[in-house]
């Protein structure tokens, strides 16, 4: 079983290549997002927001996951759905951190703009030591005038892919990232955490919802 610290470099050395993160920017309102992890043990990779018109996600519930959302949370790349997004009509902007994994009890920030009529956020990252596990908030409003807000994330199953929890299938442990041939279970839902099944330690890496604390802030 791996410890802590050699957890936490396989993590860094799994996402290093990947957060190089672009950024997408569009003119208007500024917004300054925080992200506090309230897990115990899980690292979050780096940070995926868009900001969008009312009526919009990145992904749905109890539908199958797109090749982007798989990427997003099975190796921590938001790149590519960041690119989706900015691409999708009634999308303002769309940004990656790149200030690297967030640690239990630490905040990463980021900053996003968004054109008049496109006032919801979404927000997504993986769970950096689970298979296919990332916390989201999706259209959700941005804050008027002075005013901050405070959302609660949860943590998603993105169904991508099997949750054996294995060191060879989990870009935390040490192992491969993206899994196109795993199908997982096939539909995005509420993930269970983690069980001890594989190679994961479930008394570090499991959680309790919610994951993280999501303050935005309207900056101009």
């Amino acid at each position: 079983m791996r410890t802590t610290t050699s957890l936490f470099v396989g993590i860094l050395l799994s996402t290093s290549m990947l957060t190089a993160a672009n950024s997408w920017a569009g003119d208007g309102e500024t917004y300054k997002i925080t992200i506090i992890n309230l897990t115990p043990g899980q690292p979050l990779a780096p940070v995926m927001a868009a900001s969008h018109r009312s009526g919009m996600s990145f992904f749905e519930a109890g539908q199958p996951p797109s090749d982007e959302l798989a990427m997003l949370a099975e190796a921590g790349n938001g790149n590519p759905m960041a690119a989706k997004l900015l691409a999708t009509p009634g999308v303002s902007d769309a940004q990656v951190s790149t200030m690297g994994l967030t640690f239990p009890g630490k905040t990463t920030t980021l900053v996003i703009s968004a054109k008049r009529g496109t006032d919801n956020v979404s927000i997504g990252a993986m769970l950096g030591a689970t298979n296919d596990a990332f916390f989201a908030v999706t259209d959700v409003a941005l804050p008027k005038g002075r005013q901050t807000v405070t959302y609660m994330a949860d943590a998603y199953d993105a169904g991508s892919e099997t949750n054996d929890e294995l060191a060879s299938t989990v870009a935390g442990l040490g192992g491969e990232g993206y899994s196109p041939n795993d199908s997982g279970e096939g539909f995005v839902h509420i993930h269970n955490g983690i069980h001890g099944v594989g190679d994961a330690n479930a008394a570090l890496l499991d959680w309790r919802n919610p994951v993280a604390e999501i303050i935005i802030e309207r900056m101009k």
